[in-house]
């Protein structure tokens, strides 16, 4: 019977012997083909979840991040906003003082003017206006508008214009019916005032 097989083998031409090794070897291969496919799918999966891992790992420090980054901005807002309350409230009582003072001088006028002597207020009316132009002074508060100066619509609001007479300049403050003020060159308010009138327009 081997003897036979050999034959057989004898009498195959060798195109059709060499189809038949290679189409043996070739399934060998595609046997072990597939194995090493799934290996391979494994590692890409495995690197795969070890990345969405580290991003998973990554977007949570960064929510961390900005919730701490949103409650720390909220403290400073806080912070600031109680440091302006105070700022203001400290503003609010250095500026009640010269009043404060003004309100006991004003006091003293009026016991002066009780005692039957009606110019014995007068003392005590300018030294309240006195101190009250110290203390806005002291506060860089400068008074603006007196009569004779130059009218400056800057400066000045004009109520009304008057002819000059005597002496009197064209343009020049006339009357004063209230002060304006200004503190470090900025106006506060502006003088109201009569003015004589400029005949030159």
């Amino acid at each position: 019977m081997t003897e036979e097989r050999h034959d057989h083998d004898e009498e195959r031409p060798a195109g059709e012997h060499d189809r038949a090794t290679f189409g043996a070897d070739e399934g060998a291969h595609a046997g072990h083909a597939p194995d090493e496919e799934v290996d391979v799918l494994r590692r890409e999966l495995g690197r795969v979840r070890e990345a969405l891992d580290a991003a998973r790992i990554e977007i949570e420090e960064h929510k961390e991040r900005t919730l701490r980054a949103r409650a720390d901005l909220e403290n400073a807002r806080r912070r600031a906003g109680g440091e302006i309350d105070r700022a203001h409230e400290a503003g609010l009582d250095a500026a009640l003082g010269p009043v404060l003072t003004v309100y006991d001088d004003l006091g003293r006028a009026l016991q002066a003017a009780e005692s039957g002597d009606p110019a014995a207020i007068l003392p005590g009316v300018r030294a309240v206006r006195d101190t009250l132009e110290r203390k806005l002074a002291a506060l860089g508060v400068e008074r603006v508008g007196a009569v004779g100066e130059p009218f400056d619509p800057d400066k000045h609001e004009a109520l009304t214009a008057v002819p000059p007479h005597g002496d009197a300049q064209p343009g020049t403050i006339a009357d004063v019916f209230e002060a304006g003020f200004v503190r470090n060159a900025r106006l506060i308010r502006p003088a109201r005032v009569v003015v004589y009138e400029d005949e030159r327009g």
